[in-house]
């Protein structure tokens, strides 16, 4: 078997990594969270067989695919692997950002909040969507839309406030 992992993020120095929301979140508030450098895992397969570290989180999207957000991407591929299942770092390929406020998360999504995590449209691009507790939403969608994403939701957020903007 061949390892595609000299293309996870996971192996370069830190200095060599930027966030593709990077830049957009300049002057942002506080209540978005840029996700891009966490550790995702795209799983498909059986997914009680995923063998889980402290600290990961299974997102199942359906009965046999799901992500993984973990500390250590490359482990966590090796355990899933071991375990029959197939794995894919995506640590590269997906831009996160989480956010606040079902007010906001209705004007960016026709999904209904009580059915996530699911994927689906978002911003008008297709993404998956996670709620946390309370009005707390994450989505992870292709990195290269990641600037477009952060300037969708500013723009919602400044409607949302009388146009005002929420850059500082």
């Amino acid at each position: 078997m061949s390892a595609l992992y000299f293309m996870s993020p996971a192996r370069c120095t830190p200095e060599t990594l930027a966030s593709p929301l990077e830049r957009g979140l300049v002057g942002a508030p506080e209540s978005l969270r840029d996700l891009s450098p966490d550790g995702k895992v795209e799983l498909r397969g059986d997914l009680a067989r995923v063998g889980l570290a402290e600290g990961d989180e299974l997102i199942r999207l359906t009965p046999r695919r799901g992500f993984l957000l973990t500390g250590d991407p490359l482990a966590a591929i090796d355990r899933s692997r071991a375990n029959g299942v197939l794995a894919y770092d995506m640590t590269g390929a997906l831009g996160g950002l989480a956010f606040e406020g079902e007010t906001l998360f209705r004007r960016l999504t026709d999904l209904d909040p009580g059915a996530l995590p699911t994927a689906g449209g978002f911003a008008r691009i297709s993404a998956i969507l996670v709620r946390d507790e309370g009005e707390r939403f994450r989505a992870y969608f292709p990195q290269e839309l990641g600037h477009y994403v952060v300037e969708v939701v500013l723009d919602v957020l400044a409607g949302l406030a009388g146009g005002r903007s929420h850059r500082a």
